[in-house]
């Protein structure tokens, strides 16, 4: 029996990270009615106002292959700069000092909210949601970015802005 969980222990941590119980996953064409607070300076975001073309990037401290895309999400915000907005949800995440302590390591300036209790629906991080610039939410998967051209590559597709 423990080889059974040690190797359930393996599957979960080379497919990122999850602690969500929520069922099936379902078509979201908008995000929640919810109001989410900035992690560390800045202004309360609601959600359902966001408009894009945006990035938004769910992500916590616990998650390692969160950590990992952070910086390119960072150089993909620098980039498209007045283009295309980025933001990072905080998703699930109680640690707010490790959460603060990965922001600074990684070098993201973004803007950062807090969803402690998972009020975007989520199943597994990291993940990425592409709005566009009614508000739909135009794309979404549970990815892990590894480059700034992949990242580049989803906007063009699924936001039609060029890259740059």
């Amino acid at each position: 029996m423990r080889g059974v969980a040690l190797v359930a222990a393996v599957v979960l941590l080379l497919s990122g990270c999850s602690v969500s119980k929520e069922g099936g996953a379902t078509a979201v064409t908008r995000l929640p009615e919810a109001t989410l607070q900035p992690l560390g300076e800045g202004d309360p975001v609601d959600l359902a106002d966001l408009r894009g073309p945006m990035v938004i990037n769910l992500w916590a401290s616990w998650c390692g292959p969160c950590a990992d895309e952070l910086p390119d999400y960072q150089a993909f915000s620098e980039k498209y700069a007045g283009k295309v907005d980025v933001l990072g949800v905080d998703w699930q995440d109680t640690r707010t000092d490790k959460a603060k302590a990965l922001i600074r390591r990684t070098g993201v300036t973004y803007p950062l909210v807090t969803d402690p209790d998972g009020q975007v629906r989520n199943k597994y991080l990291p993940k990425l949601i592409l709005i566009d610039e009614k508000g739909r939410v135009a794309y979404q998967k549970y990815v892990k970015i590894t480059s700034v051209a992949q990242l580049e590559s989803l906007v063009e597709k699924h936001l039609k802005v060029p890259a740059t």
